[in-house]
């Protein structure tokens, strides 16, 4: 810790993307779901993430926020899980519902779950609702029906 103080507080950001960037790529990080949190935890260190990524490092490291959230909802660390989904949504595209459909459906369903068991109904709602306006066909939004079923319950 007392080395990492020794950086340039601008030189971190680069530093954290360059690591998460290496881990992503030299190992088949999407079959390591350790590594996936260790890279999408370097990525998280990174001040303006969003606009410190190009579009397909976005894409990349919201598909490792995916797998690190599932990997931390093993572990029952809903919070922590929570975290990795919101990047991953927030690392995707403008038009995220039209360029990486099926992974911002997952996001958001995952998304909705963590919140859900840690209590925040606010959150809950708005990502149901932002599934239901997007949904491109009934199956599509039967995961987020029996999350609303249980939301309400």
């Amino acid at each position: 810790e007392s080395t990492y103080n020794l950086i340039l507080i601008d030189q971190r950001t680069p530093l954290h993307k360059k690591l998460a960037t290496i881990l992503v790529h030299a190992f088949e990080v999407s079959n390591n779901a350790e590594l996936c949190t260790i890279a999408v935890d370097q990525i998280k260190m990174c001040k303006d993430v969003e606009r410190n990524l190009t579009p397909s490092e976005r894409a990349l490291f919201a598909r490792a926020s995916n797998t690190a959230g599932k990997h931390a909802m093993g572990f029952s660390s809903y919070e922590q899980a929570r975290g990795y989904f919101e990047l991953g949504i927030r690392l995707l595209h403008d038009k995220t519902w039209d360029n990486q459909y099926s992974l911002s459906l997952e996001l958001h369903e995952m998304s909705v779950t963590v919140s859900f068991m840690v209590g925040d109904f606010e959150d809950v709602s708005r990502r149901l609702d932002s599934i239901f306006t997007n949904a491109k066909s009934f199956n599509d939004a039967l995961n987020a029906r029996a999350l609303r079923a249980k939301f309400l319950a």
